[in-house]
């Protein structure tokens, strides 16, 4: 099963950068857990956030984050709240219970046939 992030939430941060201490340059990107395989397409409620500088062209991890920066990363996770999931089937899924539920009503209509001559 193939698993991807989706980007559903961005926000801009007003904190110092723990690398080059630029005010302007933060931003915070929420992406969602998106599963796919060839029957169904996936949406979990699993979020990933990372924090990108501008200035300094490069990713924040967050062992680098200061107290003021881990509150609001949560108070933004919260203001963005939780992603929309959902259960996506593809064609092939959608022709497998189709020919599951004419199989079973031949089947049923066969049986009837023979309780009806016999």
């Amino acid at each position: 099963m193939a698993s991807s992030f989706v980007k559903f939430g961005e926000s801009k941060l007003r904190n110092n950068c723990p690398k080059c201490y630029a005010q302007d340059g933060l931003s915070f990107t929420f992406y969602n857990k998106i599963e796919d395989n060839k029957l169904l397409t996936k949406a979990t409620k699993e979020v990933k956030g990372e924090l990108h500088c501008s200035h300094c062209s490069s990713q924040i991890y967050p062992g680098l984050w200061t107290d003021e920066i881990d509150r609001v990363y949560l108070y933004n996770l919260k203001r963005i709240g939780n992603p929309e999931t959902y259960t996506r089937f593809k064609p092939l899924a959608i022709i497998i219970l189709i020919a599951i539920v004419v199989v079973a009503a031949a089947a049923a209509f066969a049986i009837y046939r023979l309780k009806m001559t016999a």
